[in-house]
């Protein structure tokens, strides 16, 4: 069974033997709120989560993805590649363009270095 994201923030705060309300004020966030978080009462915003993982010590990937134990290459480029659409979801077309755009210069680039 996943976890939801609320579980996750609780396991990674439990694991660093942090407080809520010292997780809380490392993301500079109320303790109420993330204890509503934690409970899945609330839903946090993109920033809210940068907060939260920063304070922890985490990346958004492991925060968000499920990435099996087993770090096989497969694995973890399918993870990759899940957290890249998770980012682009909600950008419309002309934003996915210029992504696009973006990434074949790195890539063109990347094969003529």
């Amino acid at each position: 069974m996943k976890k939801t994201v609320g579980e996750k923030i609780r396991s990674f705060r439990q694991q660093k033997k942090l407080t809520q309300e010292q997780l809380a004020l490392g993301a500079e966030i109320n303790p109420v709120f993330l204890g509503h978080l934690e409970r899945n009462l609330k839903s946090p915003t993109i920033t809210t989560l940068e907060k939260i993982t920063r304070a922890l010590g985490i990346t958004m990937s492991e925060l968000l993805l499920d990435v099996p134990n087993n770090d096989s290459e497969i694995e973890v480029r399918q993870a990759s590649m899940q957290h890249i659409n998770y980012l682009l979801k909600d950008l419309s077309n002309e934003e996915l363009d210029k992504i696009t755009g973006i990434l074949k210069e790195i890539i063109d680039w990347k094969k003529m270095s």
